[in-house]
């Protein structure tokens, strides 16, 4: 994780070295990031690097848990619009992730993460800093029926599945946007309707 010296830096020169940061991890996974691209995009210098994180592994993994933050307080933002719908919340965070995943970047940005993990190289312990952002789905924002359910893990369970079904249908190319979208919505839906039979 990231230094004190890097938390204190003024949020600009934070949030650019982060930028550089997903720049990189966008053109390779992790195995083949090169730092001098990242402090020559950051315009820092290359001993600055190392006072703000232990090596590039570390910086991946935060910028990871950043991007996480980032998509929880999103979250939120869909639940108050949606009046604290958290079906409709899901769909509204599934279609903006569809959406910012249509540019190039952060499309290989993704792909770069699950190259990262299923590589045959890849150390568990690093797995599990790069997937720990990824908890359950918080229940407190389903109904009581939901919530008090014996079931309402293997619910969750699924809801997770078919986001990562319907993503991974777009990041291969195997379905467009549209396509995807309704399809997500179409199961989110049956699943609310099969719960509340």
């Amino acid at each position: 994780m990231p230094t004190k010296t890097f938390l204190n830096l003024p949020k600009e020169k934070r949030i650019r070295i982060l930028r550089a940061a997903k720049k990189e991890f966008s053109r390779v996974p992790l195995d083949k990031a090169v730092i001098a691209n990242i402090v020559k995009e950051a315009q820092i210098p290359r001993g600055s690097f190392y006072q703000y994180f232990e090596n590039v592994e570390d910086l991946f993994i935060y910028l990871i848990h950043y991007m996480y933050g980032i998509d929880k307080k999103k979250f939120q933002k869909y639940l108050r619009e949606t009046d604290n719908d958290v079906y409709e919340a899901l769909k509204l965070k599934f279609s903006d992730t569809i959406d910012k995943l249509a540019i190039e970047e952060n499309r290989q940005f993704r792909i770069n993460i699950i190259s990262t993990i299923f590589n045959d190289k890849a150390r568990e312990d690093l797995i599990q800093k790069i997937i720990e952002p990824d908890v359950e789905i918080d229940l407190t924002y389903f109904p009581a029926e939901v919530r008090k359910s014996k079931h309402s893990h293997k619910f969750v369970s699924l809801i997770k599945m078919i986001g990562k079904t319907c993503l991974e249908k777009f990041l291969t190319k195997s379905a467009p946007a549209a396509e995807v979208k309704d399809n997500y919505n179409n199961y989110i839906d049956f699943l609310k309707m099969s719960f509340n039979l």
